[in-house]
């Protein structure tokens, strides 16, 4: 390894990366809709295992 380079130098630089909006927040902390989203993903793996052991 290289010795020059800082260890603790970030490896992507995310100072230029887009902040969520008001509105995408209180989507991420809406536990009713979490819990939707969580019950329909799992459904969809469900279905796509069930799918596959025919």
């Amino acid at each position: 390894m290289d010795e020059t380079t800082d260890p603790r130098e970030p490896v992507a630089d995310l100072s230029s990366a887009p902040l969520p909006t008001a509105s995408t927040l209180r989507r991420r902390r809406n536990l009713p809709l979490q819990a939707l989203r969580f019950a329909s993903f799992n459904a969809r793996i469900v279905r796509m295992v069930l799918k596959g052991h025919h």
